[in-house]
């Protein structure tokens, strides 16, 4: 068996059959279930007889080793059960899979679809994700959002959009929210049981947002681009105050470190915003926008 496509379920009801019939060109599909309540596993049964069950802990990790380990393929696909796999990235897989290569892992880019419309801007593109490998080359740490250790060589597919997973991700504020709200307690508590250093919640806004907005063009990206930045800061800053929660103390840090960290929070904006306008100025006032930018006012 050449290709096995692995898919883990909770609740995806509304979403799974679009993207089995996006695999149906895949060897095997296997799919793990998080004790879903709706009509998943009714779905899947009709695409494949190898649908299992795992225990849900709150996130994806344990259930991608399991339903790894369940597949019979030499090379594994790993899809969402909210991604699709268009035609043009199908025939690339199909093509890689059949040649001799000393590749064991490919990263494919993601095409984010949020709150209706493709993100390219503050982060959300390319998304290059380790999709596409072989069996035994690839596993997930049991730790929410765990990057995957790999052994062997890594390729990355060209950033295109006709070589793109497509992500129907976060459809509506209120969602964003409830995925928010689960997965910022969940790694709340593993950064109080690792004892990970308390930060300070206009720091990690600070620099969660700047680095949206600036360097990964989220101020470039329309309403979109601007909210998704400022939804990723306030994320970091409910992570730490859960963090606080967990621990059952209160870190206050005094009105001078407070107003310290509002005046960086405000020289680095001054700075980036300076940046931006230095970018689209000219003659005398882009020279005015570069001393604001190196003064930071």
């Amino acid at each position: 068996m050449k290709l096995s496509v692995v898919i883990t379920t909770k609740n995806a009801a509304q979403t799974l059959e679009r993207t089995l019939k996006s695999v149906t060109f895949a060897d095997e599909i296997v799919v793990v279930d998080m004790k879903s309540s709706d009509e998943t596993l009714v779905i899947a049964s009709k695409y494949t007889d190898a649908v299992f069950s795992t225990p849900d802990v709150g996130y994806v990790e344990p259930a991608r080793n399991f339903s790894i380990s369940k597949a019979k393929g030499s090379w594994i696909l790993l899809v969402d059960a909210d991604e699709v796999i268009p035609a043009t990235l199908r025939d690339c897989i199909i093509k890689t899979t059949q040649i001799e290569s000393p590749v064991a892992c490919y990263f494919i880019a993601r095409k984010n679809i949020i709150f209706g419309e493709w993100v390219e801007k503050a982060g959300w593109w390319p998304d290059h994700q380790p999709r596409l490998f072989l069996r035994g080359h690839v596993a997930w740490a049991d730790k929410i959002h765990s990057k995957p250790v790999i052994t062997g060589e890594v390729q990355y597919l060209p950033a295109q959009e006709e070589l793109a997973i497509t992500h129907y991700n976060y459809q509506s504020i209120s969602q964003y929210v409830r995925r928010m709200n689960r997965y910022t307690t969940i790694a709340a508590r593993e950064f109080v049981e690792n004892q990970s250093p308390t930060r300070g919640p206009i720091d990690v806004f600070r620099r969660e947002l700047l680095q949206r907005l600036f360097p990964l063009q989220g101020i470039d990206g329309g309403y979109r681009g601007v909210l998704l930045s400022f939804l990723q800061g306030f994320s970091e800053v409910v992570q730490t105050a859960k963090s606080w929660e967990f621990q059952q103390k209160e870190v206050v840090g005094t009105k001078s470190e407070n107003l310290q960290a509002l005046n960086e929070l405000r020289a680095q904006m001054a700075y980036w915003i300076a940046d931006e306008r230095v970018k689209e100025s000219n003659g005398l006032s882009a020279l005015i926008w570069r001393v604001r930018r190196r003064f930071r006012f």
